[in-house]
């Protein structure tokens, strides 16, 4: 048909059409493959900020950058509270948020309270307009969460414990580090003349020997290891009665909130956590 109208048919010209289509089919279904791939790399990098109310959330450093998302859940404005780590022209989409942005490392000593003020003013600022802000920081861990249970202590008039119960009942790995919670602590204290929790250490804490006194590492396998080489002469007995000390000390050491009881539950998990880590 093409040498009947004298059209020139370029490289397809003296070739095998077959193996053209072959070739071209080859090529579509390969275009497909890639797109697909690229979309699930997309989803594997994306993060769901967690909702705390119906304009106010809380992430990572990845839920930031997961622009559809934030996008489908309508986030107007993002608080960046690491953008000395994450950079801003690289991570950050100023045609389609609007940012505040905070340089703060997660450091014990590090005075986050100091930008209590100018960050809150920006959440209620987002609220009043109608909008919602994702609160972020690296891990979506620390300073995030700081900064969150600051604003719903000043802003929202809650207790410390009620302000700790709404965030963790929605973000778990919220978890301050122990300077934060101290300035969490005092701020309950000043607003309300008491503290309504008690704050447990999350650092590591060294097994010391009940019959020596002696340091025996961090875990209790560490701990059952000393007891059965510095002090040969224990029978596996003695040695499960020493274990059991220890646990019992854990235990009698154990804190909740508002001083109450400790659930048989309570015990359990956190026998668990304290001993099986």
């Amino acid at each position: 048909m093409c040498q009947e109208n004298n059209f020139n048919t370029g490289f397809f010209e003296g070739s095998d059409s077959n193996y053209v289509v072959d070739a071209y089919e080859l090529k579509v279904r390969l275009e497909h493959i890639l797109e697909r791939i690229s979309l699930i790399f997309d989803a594997a990098s994306t993060e769901k900020p967690s909702a705390i109310s119906s304009s106010l959330f809380i992430g990572g450093a990845l839920a930031a950058r997961s622009v559809y998302t934030l996008q489908h859940l309508g986030i107007t404005h993002i608080l960046c509270l690491c953008a000395n780590e994450t950079g801003q022209s690289d991570s950050q989409f100023p045609d389609l948020f609007e940012y505040k942005n905070f340089s703060i490392c997660d450091d014990e000593d590090s005075n986050i309270s100091g930008l209590f003020e100018e960050a809150h003013n920006f959440i209620d600022h987002v609220e009043e307009k109608g909008g919602k802000v994702l609160v972020h920081c690296f891990e979506g861990r620390s300073r995030s969460a700081t900064v969150v249970l600051a604003y719903l202590m000043l802003r929202k008039k809650l207790t410390l414990l009620k302000a700790w119960n709404t965030l963790r009942r929605v973000h778990r790995r919220a978890q301050p580090n122990d300077g934060f919670a101290k300035i969490l602590l005092d701020l309950d204290r000043k607003l309300h003349g008491k503290v309504s929790m008690e704050w447990q250490q999350r650092k590591p804490i060294m097994k010391v020997c009940p019959i020596c006194g002696k340091n025996a590492g961090l875990s209790s396998s560490s701990l059952k290891l000393h007891l059965q080489k510095a002090h040969k002469k224990l029978s596996s007995g003695s040695v499960d009665s020493a274990m059991n000390m220890e646990i019992q000390k854990a235990l009698d050491a154990l804190k909740i909130s508002r001083g109450g009881s400790v659930s048989p539950t309570q015990r359990q998990s956190s026998m668990i956590e304290e001993f099986e880590s």
